[in-house]
């Protein structure tokens, strides 16, 4: 039960969504299908997606147990 509640405390609490040209911070659970989330470099990837455009690299060692960050392009799924 330890283990659950610290994956669950890597879980963002807020995702940052443009709606309209504009940037709002919202609880996740706020967060509708189609909705376009802006992630900064260092910040925890708050919902499942796909990469719509940037380029980054993403720590998946939580979820995949790869020790390196992966690359990630426009159409990956992150």
């Amino acid at each position: 039960s330890e283990a659950v509640r610290r994956l669950l405390g890597l879980q963002g609490n807020t995702a940052r969504v443009v709606r309209d040209g504009r940037e709002f911070d919202v609880p996740i659970e706020w967060v509708r299908v189609g909705d376009l989330i802006r992630v900064r470099p260092g910040e925890r990837i708050a919902v499942d997606g796909a990469v719509e455009e940037g380029l980054t690299a993403v720590d998946e060692s939580l979820l995949t147990g790869e020790p390196l960050p992966q690359e990630k392009a426009p159409g990956a799924a992150v």
